[in-house]
């Protein structure tokens, strides 16, 4: 299909010549078919030199990747496949100095509230990319999920706990809605007290999902964190290419999520099943994963049974190999990083007195069964080095 006489490469440099005449759009189809190499891969030096030999720009030197030209934007995925933007439509960017959270809205009218400290990282994408936000002073990443918690809404994604693979064990589901750990019915072993789980815990996690409602009520969405929770200097981070935080029990995990980013107009918390589910919904409502919390095919993440490869498609890890890899070496699920694989990661759904009181959410890397949905649990004392877990970023 690449070669020979009626190949899409010897298609793509005969059409060349004609490119006088063609439009934006043909122009860059011919960019992106030209660029091809005979082993199916796309040379992305070879593209932007075409491109910007035209006048146009790319975002990045790596695949997926964004280009502007006469006025319009082409977004280009790792497979050649090209989505054709809006004229003009570049969302609006904030300065990361704002004394308040600030408004932006992409070219479609999508709205981003963005909180003071923060810069907007890909301003050329649409909200339903997944837009992402640094905090200025530490560079940590988040993603924004637009959502609702107005049920009578139907055409808005809905802030809700869905189930889609549940481990059953202990003559119970590893599953627990987390407004329901303040009733009367709910008890608590001597192990669970000990390793941080207790009534005063639950109310601060009843009271936590609550706040999270109000916030989503107000500002219609939240954001997750782009990356699994990182360990940098002994510090937890939300950045790109570092070890995951792992090898620590629950408890830790959740008070470490309260202090990464606190400030005077946002709060980071540890991932709650409730913003769990509804980034995965945002996932398969908004990319070509339609299928993420159930199956874990084609989705270049890390699983024991997996090869995972980079965006140039060079080998990062052979199927078959367990291999914990740093944060945010695997494809992006709308600019999301691991919620997959890599790590199995902590939540504050927690299920006392259960034995396994708690709950982990997604496949890790020494694992060939679990794909981002699925709901796992584990005693209060579990530690493992494919544990880790998940901050989320609430504005208030």
């Amino acid at each position: 299909m690449l070669v020979g006489e009626n190949g899409i490469i010897t298609q793509a440099q005969t059409a060349k010549e004609k490119t006088e005449e063609a439009s934006t759009s043909e122009i860059v189809s011919i960019a992106v078919l030209g660029a091809f190499k005979e082993d199916g891969n796309i040379d992305v030096a070879s593209l932007k030199q075409e491109i910007e030999a035209r006048g146009g720009t790319l975002s990045s030197d790596t695949l997926p990747t964004t280009i502007t030209l006469d006025g319009y934007l082409f977004k280009v995925d790792r497979d050649g496949n090209i989505q054709q933007r809006k004229q003009g439509g570049t969302l609006a960017t904030v300065t990361g100095v704002e004394a308040s959270n600030t408004t932006v809205e992409d070219a479609l009218g999508n709205k981003v509230v963005v909180p003071a400290g923060f810069v907007v990282v890909n301003p050329e994408d649409y909200v339903t990319d997944g837009i992402v936000i640094q905090k200025v002073s530490n560079g940590n990443q988040y993603v924004w999920i637009p959502c609702t918690t107005d049920s009578s809404d139907t055409s808005k994604l809905q802030y809700q706990r869905t189930e889609w693979r549940v481990e059953a064990d202990h003559d119970t589901l590893a599953s627990k809605d987390e407004l329901t750990l303040t009733d009367v019915s709910v008890t608590y072993t001597t192990t669970d007290t000990e390793n941080g789980i207790n009534a005063t815990v639950s109310a601060e996690i009843v009271a936590q999902i609550n706040s999270e409602k109000t916030s989503i009520q107000q500002y219609r969405g939240y954001y997750i964190g782009r990356y699994e929770t990182g360990k940098s200097n002994n510090t937890a981070v939300i950045q790109q290419n570092v070890e995951p935080y792992a090898e620590i029990k629950w408890s830790v995990a959740y008070s470490l999520a309260k202090g990464i980013d606190v400030g005077s107009t946002a709060n980071s918390y540890l991932c709650s099943s409730y913003a769990w589910d509804t980034a995965i919904n945002f996932i398969q409502n908004n990319t070509t994963w339609t299928n993420y919390a159930s199956s874990r095919e084609n989705t270049n993440d890390n699983w024991l049974d997996k090869e995972v490869v980079d965006v140039n498609g060079g080998v990062i890890k052979e199927a078959g190999t367990s291999t914990r890899l740093k944060t945010g070496l695997t494809t992006a699920k709308a600019n999301i990083y691991d919620m997959g694989g890599n790590v199995g990661e902590f939540t504050t759904e927690i299920n006392p007195e259960t034995g396994e009181s708690v709950v982990l959410r997604g496949g890790n890397y020494s694992d060939s069964t679990n794909p981002a949905g699925t709901r796992w649990d584990d005693p209060p004392t579990a530690t493992s080095t494919y544990y880790g877990f998940r901050t989320t970023l609430f504005l208030k």
